[in-house]
């Protein structure tokens, strides 16, 4: 396996990764008394929990489509690039934004899911990176 087919699957892999753990308390944490904490801690931010999973997902269909030839691969691959650092950017700014809720005290692992989304999402624009610099060598 070359460099580039390895980091395209890790850019695709760390871009589903990220949009899965940040959908993890949706699955994880039932009550209504939780509903409208819970909708607070994904709207924080400048785009939210919405707006990382956008750019997740968008990144992992550009990185997928750079192969297929419909558009010039140099160009997909610094989109992807750029999808990716949106993705780290607005997790960033999300878990920065966050504030602590009566929802961290009973779920105390809540405390560290943004970082954790933060550091998965780290690797989609390190992938792309270097899967466009695979490319363009």
């Amino acid at each position: 396996m070359d460099l580039r087919d390895v980091s395209r699957r890790v850019g695709i892999a760390a871009a589903v990764a990220t949009v899965v753990v940040l959908g993890a308390p949706y699955a994880i944490i039932t009550g209504p008394e939780y509903a409208s904490q819970l909708a607070d801690y994904y709207a924080s931010g400048a785009v939210g929990g919405a707006g990382i999973a956008l750019f997740a997902l968008l990144s992992a269909v550009v990185i997928a489509s750079v192969e297929r030839g419909n558009l010039d691969p140099g160009t997909l691959a610094g989109v992807a690039v750029v999808l990716g650092t949106a993705t780290t950017v607005s997790a960033a700014l999300w878990a920065l934004a966050i504030e602590p809720s009566p929802l961290f005290r009973d779920n105390l692992w809540l405390v560290q899911h943004a970082y954790a989304v933060v550091a998965l999402s780290v690797f989609v624009p390190l992938a792309a990176a270097s899967y466009a610099r695979a490319l363009l060598s």
